[in-house]
């Protein structure tokens, strides 16, 4: 009985998942403080260890749950393909209404990822990016708050905040971004983070989200 109601209460509350997400977030940000690697090992090799090994492990050894429910599925993979990239589209269009209005026409701005890689690696870079944030983000954190709290809307708002912050440490140690594309860089990335949060709920799948992201990252590199 002891047993099944320690079970219970860590079903219930949300303080595993914030706890988690810190112990994330601290140790990439002093992987970013520290460190400056290649953006190519950042996003292959230590953004996995720091954000999709500790998910992996507390879903396998602590929960003892599958795959399955962080969204690793391959249930209805090719509708959700299908909904991605037409989802992901609008986003690029959006994108590129966003940097028609910040530079009075459309201006391709390529940041130095992509004259430094080019677009098919860039779109890798992405890939593995959108992979370990979303698996994070939408997986891990959304769907664990959505079982515990059963309240959509906080789960989409609280998550949508939290993979915001994840950003944060980049901010600080290598984007220069000030002023009014800074502004929309939060707003974007805020609107990104409900948008898949949403499409995760409907789907139960990672990936029209990673899709979704990787379209986003593409027009950011692109575009902003």
């Amino acid at each position: 009985m002891a047993k099944k109601a320690k079970t219970a209460a860590r079903n219930t509350t949300t303080e595993p998942v914030y706890q988690l997400w810190a112990w994330i977030l601290l140790v990439w940000s002093l992987y970013r403080y520290f460190a400056r690697f290649p953006e190519w090992v950042d996003e292959f090799i230590f953004k996995p260890l720091v954000f999709v090994g500790p998910v992996l492990w507390y879903v396998g050894k602590v929960e003892k749950r599958t795959l399955e429910s962080i969204g690793l599925t391959t249930k209805n993979f090719f509708t959700n393909l299908y909904i991605g990239i037409g989802i992901g589209f609008l986003f690029a269009v959006e994108g590129i209404a966003a940097n028609a209005l910040k530079y009075g026409h459309v201006q391709i701005v390529p940041i130095q990822a992509l004259q430094q890689y080019g677009v098919v690696m860039l779109l890798l870079l992405s890939a593995a990016t959108a992979f370990s944030e979303e698996l994070l983000s939408r997986g891990f954190v959304f769907r664990r708050l959505l079982e515990r709290t059963k309240n959509l809307p906080f789960a989409i708002g609280m998550s949508t905040i939290l993979f915001v912050l994840l950003h944060i440490p980049i901010l600080v140690t290598a984007l220069n971004l000030h002023g009014p594309t800074l502004v929309l860089f939060f707003v974007t990335d805020f609107v990104l983070g409900c948008a898949n949060a949403l499409m995760f709920y409907n789907t139960g799948s990672l990936v029209a989200p990673i899709l979704m992201h990787v379209f986003w990252n593409m027009t950011v590199a692109l575009y902003l």
